[in-house]
Order: structure tokens, then sequence, then C-alpha cells
């Protein structure tokens, strides 16, 4: 199935969640990461009971320092 990641089409498995998911594209330290799944901010400790669904939309933003 697909699951887009910042506009960027992505295949995986079905019925994968959100935390095996984000593992497989190389997260492995989610500080400092803002996750929305369909424009919905979803907590780190929701990521194993989030199961993706066919052309879901993740956003993945990371906080930068700097000014």
């Amino acid at each position: 199935m697909n699951v887009f990641v910042n506009d960027t089409p992505h295949k995986t498995q079905h019925d994968v969640d959100l935390k095996t998911f984000l593992h497989s594209l190389k997260l492995e330290d989610f500080r400092g990461w803002a996750i929305a799944l369909n424009e919905e901010v979803i907590s780190a400790k929701n990521f194993e009971s989030m199961i993706l669904k066919e052309d879901d939309r993740l956003l993945l933003i990371q906080a930068t320092q700097g000014g």
C-alpha cells in the first residue's frame, strides 16, 4: 500500500503501525520531531496504536536550533 510522507509516496505493508513504519524510514529517536497523520499531530506514546491505511498522509517536521 502507499503512504505519503511529506507528499512523497512510500510503499509499505498493510496493517503496519506508525512506529514500525517510522523505523523503516530509519527514524529511531522521536525527540525533536512533530509527526502529523492526516493533519492531526500524534503523540509518540500513541505511535504503536496507530495503524496506517492506504493513502494516509504523514507530515514529519524536525525542530532545529538557530535564529
